[in-house]
């Protein structure tokens, strides 16, 4: 008769709710938690694509209105120094090295994860819009010739563990105007 009540209790114990609450709050909470964390983490990789579109335009931008007739009295390279301590001459060409020091200095999440193809032949082709190379043979970064820019940038999904980047890149053309 003994088993017979300890089995009876048994059972009782496993229908009773007391404590089930707690049980599916420790469930629910780390599936929600991970759930809130991977929004997050999209957003943030939403806006770093952005950002990197807006580096490559803003770099092109910076080459185009500083291209090789940009200041008739003087034609000296920029010579800007590298993000924190970005400076910048104002009648200066620019080159390679200046648009990648002043698309850092936009202020990126992660300035050293945002970089650009620095190679001459790639930012400034040599050609003009229509794919001819009139009035680009001598000076690449001359008035109506192209500039490109791409910009490259890493993200990472999980903090502090580099081997989860992503690399997006952008890449922006406009007409050198000056």
């Amino acid at each position: 008769m003994k088993k017979k009540v300890d089995l009876h209790n048994r059972f009782r114990l496993a229908r009773e709710e007391r404590g089930s609450a707690l049980v599916e709050f420790a469930v629910t909470v780390p599936l929600v938690l991970s759930l809130l964390f991977g929004v997050l983490q999209g957003i943030f990789a939403m806006y770093a694509y952005h950002y990197t579109a807006y580096a490559a335009q803003q770099g092109a931008r910076f080459a185009m209105v500083r291209g090789y007739t940009w200041s008739s009295n003087v034609a000296s390279p920029c010579s800007t120094s590298a993000p924190p301590n970005f400076t910048m001459k104002y009648a200066c060409t620019a080159n390679s090295n200046d648009i990648q020091y002043y698309v850092q200095s936009l202020g990126a999440i992660n300035p050293s994860n945002l970089t650009i193809n620095t190679s001459s032949s790639y930012v400034w082709p040599g050609q003009n819009p229509d794919g001819t190379t009139t009035g680009c043979t001598t000076q690449s970064n001359s008035k109506g010739c192209l500039v490109r820019v791409t910009a490259n940038y890493t993200f990472n999904f999980v903090p502090y563990l580099p081997f989860t980047g992503l690399t997006m890149s952008a890449t922006s053309e406009k007409v050198v105007a000056q």
